[in-house]
């Protein structure tokens, strides 16, 4: 399940300039888009695995990750979070 993709939502610490956390995120193949207070990230399991340091299996969503040390003065959170249902 490698290929499976998940959305993130990374919150940016107060008045922080974003640019070198951006280009980090991107360095590491995610999908960027801005948001009013962050970004909206989209990448593979793999992709959030290896920037995170983390393992998704058997994860329960929602779930915060870890914020990497190049990260920590731009970035307040990382969460991934419960994914809608659209069955009614």
């Amino acid at each position: 399940m490698a290929d499976d993709y998940f959305e993130l939502f990374v919150k940016w610490t107060p008045n922080t300039v974003t640019d070198n956390a951006r280009r980090w995120l991107e360095q590491r193949g995610f999908m960027v888009t801005t948001m009013k207070s962050g970004v909206l990230l989209l990448g593979t399991r793999n992709q959030i695995e290896n920037a995170f340091s983390v393992s998704l299996e058997n994860i329960k969503l929602p779930v915060n990750l870890p914020v990497p040390a190049e990260l920590r003065d731009y970035v307040d959170s990382i969460t991934i979070p419960k994914p809608r249902s659209y069955h009614r």
